[in-house]
């Protein structure tokens, strides 16, 4: 099978996540707000990133179960807001058991910018950033804006947080 090729399933089906590229083909599937509602993403390997072009995932709406797996060698420098692992967690999307790491320093605007998401509307829990986040306005360590009805339960950030307003070792 090509690479990616098991991110097409059926909706409701569990999506296995184990190598660069199948993380790769779940950004490009989660272009549609829609794609991931009600899947379940389960990442069954450390995955790094480095030397990858790789860019935020636009938005997620389903759960993805880290499994305590790590994504290392993450890194965001490209114009824009709303930059993390993820652009935006939908509310009623869970991500959980994830460790993410590496830097989040985006040039231009500058806002909304975390280790794990730009903007949580849903349940983050038990997920760990390790690295740097540097942005001007809404800047955390794992999420630049927890929105309403945003959870983040039971997670933790090492390393550092830099921010000129609205700027939090957890949340901007």
């Amino acid at each position: 099978a090509l690479p990616g090729t098991r991110i097409a399933r059926a909706e409701g089906e569990a999506v296995t996540i184990s190598s660069v590229e199948d993380l790769l083909a779940l950004r490009k599937q989660c272009t549609l707000d829609t794609w991931s509602q009600g899947r379940t993403v389960v990442l069954a390997a450390d995955l790094d990133l480095a030397g990858c072009d790789f860019a935020p995932i636009p938005t997620f709406g389903g759960t993805l179960l880290g499994q305590g797996h790590s994504i290392s060698g993450l890194r965001l420098t490209g114009a824009g807001s709303n930059q993390g692992l993820f652009r935006y967690i939908q509310p009623g999307a869970v991500v959980q058991d994830l460790v993410v790491k590496g830097l989040v320093a985006p040039e231009g605007s500058r806002s909304t910018v975390g280790g794990l998401a730009g903007v949580n509307a849903g349940t983050i829990q038990n997920c760990v950033f390790q690295g740097a986040v540097t942005g001007e306005s809404g800047v955390g360590g794992l999420v630049g804006r927890n929105g309403a009805g945003g959870q983040i339960i039971n997670c933790s950030v090492t390393g550092t947080v830099n921010g000129q307003t609205a700027t939090g070792g957890i949340a901007g």
